[in-house]
C-alpha cells in the first residue's frame, strides 16, 4: 500500500527514465529535455504554479526505491517548482522573461506555502503498480489520459514494458546518439516529439535495399549499413517535416522519395512491403502491415476554470483558457504542420523550437521572445536587426564556450573579429573542420546565405540595412533567408 505524504519539493527526485525521452544523465538535462519537447506546455505548468500556487489536485507518484524517492507521474510539474523555488538557477534554462519576472516577484511566504507537495509513495516491491497508474494515466489513449504521450513515449513504452518490437524507435534513437546531420536542441526535442509513424513507413518502403530481410534487422545493423548518410538525411528531414507521408506514398509517374536521397531500388524486387514485423504504431496497438491509415482518437479537453478544477487543467494538461468542450476527431496519425519557406508562420515555427541552451543566455531568450513578437509584413527592418543581434551574442557566447578567440592581430593592434570571420571560423568548428559531412550538410544553407553580400540576411545585408538610407527588404525574401540560416542560429546554441 502506498502512503500519502506533505513532501519537500527538495527530497524529490525527477524520473530521468521518462519515457516521454531518452535517459537523462542529470536533473537539469531532464528540465531541459522536458522544454525542449513541449516548450508551451512547460511554460503553461508553470505560469498556473506561480499565478494561483501549487493546488493539491491531484497526488504526485513517487516511487522510493530505498535510496531515492523518484518521481513516476508529475514531473513537469516537480521540474517547474524546482525551478521556482530555486533548486536551479532560472537563467541556466530558456524560461521566457515575462515567466523570470514572475518568479522573481514571489515572496517567502508563498514559498513557504508552496514548498511542500502531496505525494503518494510507493515501495520498490510495488513498482508493477505504479507502472499501471502511469499507464493509465497516458498511454491509454487521449479520453483517460491528463497530457496524452506523443507516438515515440507510447512507443517507447510499448518496447521498454510490453516488450513489443519497434524498429522505427531503435533507428531513431540509435541516431540521436550517434547521428552526425543534426543539432543538440534536436536531439532533446526529437527524443520525444518526432513522427515516427512517418519513419515507420519509410523504412517499411525501403529496407531490402540495404540488404536486410526486415525493419528489424535493418534496425539491429544500423548504423553499420549501406546508405547510412542517406538514411539519416531521410531521417533528419523527416524530423524537420520536409518528409512527410503523402511524399512517401506517392508512386504516381514512377515516384519513389528514396531515390531523391541516392538509395537505388533493388532492381528485380517490388517495393518492400515489411508485413512480418511486430510493430508498434505508437497507439498502444502492433501492427504488422504496411499501413498508417486513420486513426480515430476521443478528446476531452477541459479549459482553465476557477479554483482546483482550473489549475488541475493548466498543471497537467498545461492548457489555457476557454470553456470545457468534447470533441471526438478523426485525423491522420502521421500528419504534420509545414509551411512554405517563404510563409512567416514558417519563421513562427522555427522559433517556438528554438530553446537556447547553456550559460549566459539570457540575451539570446531575451531577443528571441522579441521576434516571436514581431510581424515580418509589419517590422521587416525591426526583425532583421533583432536576427543581427541574436547572431552577435549567440557567436560571442559559443565562441567563449568552444576557445575561439573573439580578437585578432592586425598590425600593431589588437582588433575584435567580425561577424563574418567568427561565423565562419564557428562554422568550422561545428563541422570538424568540413570533415563531419552530415553537419556540413545542415549548415550548408546557413554558410552560403551569411557570405554571401546579396543575400537578405548575410552579413554585408544586415550592415547595409543599419547604414545604407536606402536600403528596403521584402518580408517573403526574409522568411526564406531566415529558415537558410537558422540551423546555425540553433547549432551555437544547442
Amino acid at each position: 500500500m502506498s502512503k500519502t505524504s506533505e513532501t519537500d519539493i527538495s527530497k524529490l527526485n525527477l524520473d530521468l527514465k521518462n519515457y516521454r525521452t531518452t535517459p537523462q544523465h542529470t536533473e537539469v538535462d531532464a528540465i531541459n529535455a522536458m522544454i525542449n519537447i513541449k516548450q508551451d506546455r512547460f511554460y503553461a505548468v508553470m505560469e498556473s504554479i506561480i499565478d494561483d500556487g501549487y493546488l493539491p489536485t491531484e497526488n504526485i507518484i513517487v516511487l522510493n526505491d530505498g535510496a531515492k524517492m523518484i518521481v513516476r507521474e508529475g514531473n513537469r510539474r516537480i521540474a517547474a517548482m524546482k525551478l521556482i523555488h530555486g533548486i536551479y538557477k532560472i537563467d541556466d534554462f530558456a524560461l521566457p522573461n515575462s515567466l523570470k519576472a514572475k518568479i522573481l516577484k514571489l515572496d517567502a511566504q508563498w514559498k513557504s506555502e508552496n514548498k511542500k507537495v502531496p505525494c503518494s509513495i510507493y515501495n520498490l516491491k510495488e513498482e508493477a503498480k505504479v507502472e499501471k497508474i502511469v499507464a493509465l494515466s497516458h498511454a491509454k489513449g487521449e479520453k483517460a489520459a491528463r497530457d496524452p504521450w506523443s507516438s515515440v513515449a507510447r512507443a517507447r513504452y510499448d518496447r521498454d514494458t510490453k516488450k513489443a518490437v519497434v524498429p522505427a524507435l531503435d533507428i531513431l534513437e540509435k541516431y540521436l546518439i550517434q547521428g552526425k546531420n543534426l543539432t543538440g536542441m534536436q536531439k532533446d526535442r526529437w527524443a520525444g516529439e518526432y513522427p515516427l509513424t512517418v519513419l515507420d513507413e519509410a523504412i517499411r518502403k525501403i529496407y531490402n535495399r540495404f540488404d536486410v530481410a526486415s525493419t528489424t534487422e535493418l534496425a539491429t545493423n544500423y548504423p553499420k549499413i549501406n546508405y547510412l548518410t542517406e538514411l539519416e538525411d531521410i531521417i533528419r528531414d523527416i524530423g524537420i517535416e520536409q518528409l512527410e507521408t503523402r511524399q512517401i506514398r506517392n508512386t504516381d509517374n514512377g515516384n519513389d522519395f528514396a531515390i531523391a536521397y541516392g538509395i537505388k531500388p533493388l532492381v528485380s524486387s517490388p517495393a518492400a512491403t515489411d508485413s512480418g514485423t511486430t510493430q508498434s504504431d505508437g497507439s498502444g496497438t502492433a501492427s504488422g502491415a504496411n499501413t498508417a491509415g486513420a486513426a480515430t482518437t476521443n478528446t476531452n479537453a477541459n479549459g482553465t476554470g476557477g479554483g482546483a478544477q482550473g489549475q488541475q487543467n493548466n498543471q497537467q494538461q498545461g492548457s489555457a483558457g476557454g470553456a470545457s468542450n468534447n470533441t471526438n476527431s478523426t485525423a491522420n496519425s502521421t500528419a504534420t504542420k509545414s509551411y512554405a519557406i517563404n510563409d512567416p508562420k514558417h519563421v513562427s515555427a522555427l522559433l517556438k523550437k528554438f530553446t537556447p541552451k547553456g550559460n549566459d543566455r539570457q540575451k539570446v531568450v531575451s531577443l528571441r521572445d522579441e521576434l516571436k513578437k514581431l510581424k515580418i509584413v509589419d517590422n521587416p527592418i525591426a526583425f532583421c536587426l533583432l536576427v543581427r543581434s541574436i547572431f552577435e551574442i549567440s557567436a560571442k557566447v559559443y565562441s567563449i564556450e568552444n576557445s575561439i578567440s573573439l580578437t585578432k592581430v592586425n598590425g600593431n593592434k589588437t582588433i575584435d573579429k567580425t561577424l563574418a570571420e567568427l561565423l565562419k571560423e564557428i562554422t568550422k568548428k561545428l563541422t570538424s573542420n568540413s570533415t563531419n559531412t552530415g553537419m556540413s550538410k545542415v549548415l550548408y544553407g546557413a554558410s552560403n546565405e551569411m557570405s554571401q553580400p546579396n543575400k537578405i540576411l548575410s552579413v554585408t545585408s544586415m550592415n547595409q540595412m543599419v547604414h545604407n538610407t536606402t536600403f528596403s527588404v521584402i518580408p517573403s525574401d526574409i522568411c526564406t533567408s531566415f529558415g537558410n540560416i537558422y540551423p546555425l542560429l540553433e547549432a551555437m546554441n544547442s
